[in-house]
């Protein structure tokens, strides 16, 4: 059973230089995708974990790869891997839009992705109509919570037949000209716990206090009686900073140190 509780109605913005955003909700699929867009030059890293990710050209971002570490966009999808195919809209788009790039006369985008797996209520897969309804309107404006990639995203499935309803996020901060924004899409197994502790998803862990003591006495697994197998959390680290391919691995690294420190 889904879980309904009140999630914020908002609309954030992204003020970082040089960035822009667009999205697309799918009601009847009960997801979505989410494209972030960046102007050249920039420089992009990867931190990529997780049993089984469903990811596109991130491994063009690795220190081992291309020297130019340069990307035209990340796009944040539903549907698992089936979600990655309408990366083929984005390209076309990008191809009879975007040519003032070129590489040997002709442009060539470059764009990694990574998918949540949304496909517990049905199994429709996307085409790239969600792409191109989603670049009819590009702008700096993004919606918080189920919309979007976030649309099919659920959290606290550790107990069968349970999930609570999620979304995307983005926050944004400032020390002086440097801004930096974060954008996540949650779709943990776990439950998400606040600064203080408190268990913000509605489950019966309450609190870090209370689960830190069902660990301590060995009964915290008896309340798992699901799988493994149906969370990712996905998201992308933007700022105006100028650095540098290795710098860039490591802020994604430290992000994912953030989900870690929240989602339990």
């Amino acid at each position: 059973m889904e879980a309904r509780i009140k999630l914020p109605s908002k609309i954030s913005s992204i003020t970082v230089d040089g960035f822009s955003i667009c999205g697309y909700t799918d009601t009847e699929m009960n997801s979505g995708m989410t494209l972030l867009l960046c102007k050249r030059p920039n420089t992009a890293g990867i931190f990529k974990s997780g049993g089984a990710p469903a990811t596109h050209e991130t491994d063009l971002l690795k220190s081992t790869h291309r020297s130019d570490y340069s990307i035209d966009g990340i796009f944040l999808t539903g549907r698992s891997v089936f979600g990655l195919g309408i990366i083929s809209g984005i390209y076309e788009w990008m191809k009879n839009n975007m040519k003032e790039l070129k590489f040997d006369d002709n442009y060539i985008p470059i764009v990694p992705g990574a998918a949540i797996y949304d496909l517990s209520e049905n199994d429709q897969i996307p085409d790239t109509s969600w792409a191109i309804n989603a670049l009819k309107s590009i702008g700096n404006d993004i919606h918080i919570g189920p919309y979007w990639g976030g649309t099919g995203a659920t959290v606290s499935k550790y107990k069968e037949n349970r999930k609570i309803k999620s979304g995307q996020g983005y926050y944004e901060i400032s020390r002086g000209d440097i801004k930096v924004g974060v954008l996540v899409i949650l779709n943990s197994l776990g439950d998400v716990y606040n600064f203080d502790g408190k268990n913000i998803t509605g489950s019966e862990l309450k609190s870090l206090k209370e689960l830190s003591y069902k660990m301590d006495n060995g009964n915290i697994w008896q309340i798992f009686t699901r799988k493994l197998g149906f969370n990712t959390t996905i998201g992308a680290v933007i700022t105006n900073a100028i650095i540098s391919n290795s710098e860039a691995n490591y802020i994604a690294e430290s992000a994912n140190f953030g989900f870690a420190s929240r989602i339990w």
